[in-house]
């Protein structure tokens, strides 16, 4: 789809670095080093400016408004003021004529200008609320000599910074862009690779690095040469704490949730270049084509991701969805084990330990993508919203049985999951094990984190951000907030983020519009989880557009071959790895590591989760050397 009706500027990649001295020789050099790291996520265009000790980088993915207007990093006509910016701000046409309300002249060519014209006005911590969009920023005052760095409020674009007292601040994208920078301390975190070890991923503010930290959604700094002060503009806490709930009739609630999600994806789909969907046929792609659609007077461009003779294919399901949709639509056939081939690439392409194996088929659909469209169109953030996920459901129901069951039973179930289950049904057997764990918690808090977790650390979980809100009475609504307080942002989001601009693709979720937010967060659970159906109000939306005959069946999402893959095509190198020494074997008992793999590779049982886990791990501290 090709609409022309507004101006946005461009994702890209973003960084620069402030040594706290006067005269700095390598900056020029430091700085370029940096900025190059991240050509991947702009290869269009790239931009430096430089002065006395600081300087800050640009690399440049056009998206709209494709002249030179849109070149970064941007000045004000005063040479005061410097910004750069990675996102898109999709009320900035709204921003600029508040400022020309205010009195304040605004040409309002893309929202960078805008951004920087209300950083200048109002200041970063009035400017930050107003928007509305995803981005990582960093606007400096060299009059006043003060840096500030920012993030949108659910984490869509990333931000790392490294910060030595006294010596330097500096920031980036992606961790890469901080490795140029030849005092960075690349000692590993070990706390940080315990979290990984547990969670299959590195959560905020950690790194792997002990040098770098990632900077919360929701959250920005002020830098000045004496230190950083970390202030919050936004925090799902007090969202909820200030809710009123909205007690509508369903179908007013439906035609409210109608539409906020018809105008938050009609601004996500302008541009100045190709933009498509993924079509899987399941419910969060099939209503953000149907609404796509429905604002478009040509056919939109979607696809889906074929496999021949597999049973993971869903392709005719989507084909049908788009037939009914009028779409021009597009199916890429593709061999499972093609998959795997980007194994070698994951280490390198998220900087750290990335343990999500989904990663590996959405860097492969990042790529199918790219070939086509320039723009695509995600569904992330439904199912936190929406109650997507089956611990939705099956947490809170797993911690009413754990407080009653008798260890008998207990160990009942754990003899049926590990002898009879684990070779002739493997997927069951997972989900099983996953309860099984769950129901050995002491709290509801630990059943949820045992639901999370691959490799036990409780201890270090516990002394981190996961807390339950004080406000929230169904324990459904605590699950959905703990995920969206941490693994959308830190596993779904820098999944996706990472893999599409790896190949230089923009994507872009309808779902998490701030205002789609708070409404979402104001209905009752009654409402999204009515008869214990999930999604049940984007169900009903997705009614009024598409038959439910084409969409009412199991969710089958991208499968991949991993398990069998483990014992054949990566075996040689799981197999070095876990005779290699590194650092990992301080973390993890490797003779209990070596016993997973005989178990899974003998089809005793499925620990295709935790040897990927590993299998990351390992790839990374070997290339890390």
């Amino acid at each position: 789809m090709r609409i022309v009706l507004q101006k946005f500027h461009s994702m890209c990649g973003v960084t620069g670095l402030w040594r706290f001295k006067s005269d700095v020789d390598d900056l020029a050099t430091t700085v370029t080093a940096m900025t190059r790291s991240l050509a991947h996520r702009g290869p269009d265009d790239q931009g430096i400016w430089l002065k006395e000790s600081i300087g800050l980088g640009q690399r440049r993915l056009a998206i709209i408004d494709l002249s030179a207007r849109g070149h970064q990093p941007m000045c004000s006509e005063d040479g005061r003021y410097v910004l750069v910016f990675n996102g898109e701000i999709y009320n900035y046409k709204t921003l600029a004529q508040y400022l020309k309300n205010q009195g304040i002249a605004c040409e309002a060519h893309n929202d960078t200008e805008v951004l920087l014209q209300l950083c200048i006005q109002l200041g970063v911590s009035k400017t930050l609320p107003l928007i509305n969009g995803m981005f990582a920023f960093a606007f400096y005052d060299a009059r006043e000599k003060i840096l500030y760095v920012a993030r949108d409020r659910f984490g869509e674009k990333p931000l790392y910074y490294s910060f030595v007292d006294g010596q330097y601040f500096a920031f980036g994208s992606e961790l890469k862009a901080l490795l140029p920078m030849p005092d960075f301390d690349r000692t590993v975190d070990e706390t940080a690779l315990d979290l990984y070890l547990c969670l299959n991923y590195i959560p905020c503010p950690y790194s792997i690095y002990k040098g770098a930290r990632k900077l919360f959604p929701g959250h920005h700094l002020m830098v000045t040469t004496t230190g950083i002060k970390e202030t919050v503009y936004f925090d799902l806490n007090n969202t909820l704490e200030d809710r009123q709930r909205v007690v509508l009739p369903e179908n007013e609630c439906v035609d409210a949730l109608e539409r906020l999600l018809r105008q938050s994806v009609y601004d996500r789909t302008l541009a100045d270049v190709p933009v498509g969907a993924f079509l899987s046929g399941g419910i969060d792609s099939s209503l953000m084509v149907a609404l796509m659609q429905a604002r478009s007077t040509q056919p939109i461009k979607t696809f889906t991701v074929g496999f021949k003779n597999s049973p993971w294919d869903e392709s005719k399901h989507a084909e049908a969805i788009a037939q009914h949709l009028k779409t021009d639509h597009t199916t890429l056939f593709v061999d499972p084990d093609a998959v795997l081939e980007n194994a070698n690439d994951i280490t390198q392409i998220y900087d750290e330990p990335f343990g999500d194996a989904s990663a590996l088929s959405t860097y492969l659909i990042s790529k199918l993508f790219k070939k086509h469209v320039t723009v695509a169109i995600g569904g992330d953030g439904g199912d936190e919203l929406f109650v997507g996920y089956h611990r939705h459901k099956w947490v809170p129901r797993l911690d009413t049985l754990r407080k009653w069951l008798p260890i008998p039973i207990l160990s009942l179930f754990e003899t049926i999951e590990s002898r009879l289950l684990s070779k002739r049904c493997p997927l069951l057997h997972l989900k099983l094990h996953k309860a099984v764990k769950s129901l050995r918690g002491k709290d509801f808090l630990s059943t949820y984190l045992n639901s999370m977790t691959y490799f036990d650390r409780p201890v270090i979980l516990e002394k981190t951000w996961f807390r339950l809100h004080p406000h929230l009475q169904n324990n459904a609504e605590q699950v959905m907030y703990l995920d969206m307080r941490t693994y959308l942002h830190d596993d779904v989001l820098c999944k996706v983020d990472r893999a599409s601009m790896a190949v230089g693709l923009e994507t872009r979720a309808p779902f998490l519009d701030y205002n789609l937010v708070d409404f979402a967060w104001s209905i009752p659970l009654v409402r999204k989880f009515q008869g214990g159906v999930k999604k049940y109000l984007l169900k009903r939306v997705l009614e009024r557009y598409v038959p439910k005959a084409l969409w009412n069946r199991p969710k089958m999402g991208f499968g991949m071959p991993l398990g069998q893959s483990l014992r054949t095509s990566l075996r040689s190198t799981l197999e070095q790895y876990l005779e290699t020494h590194t650092l990992l074997w301080n973390h993890i008992d490797r003779t209990k590591a070596k016993q997973l793999w005989q178990e899974h590779l003998s089809g005793k049982c499925n620990h295709e989760i935790q040897l990927w886990n590993l299998f990351v791990a390992q790839q990374w501290l070997i290339r890390r050397g």
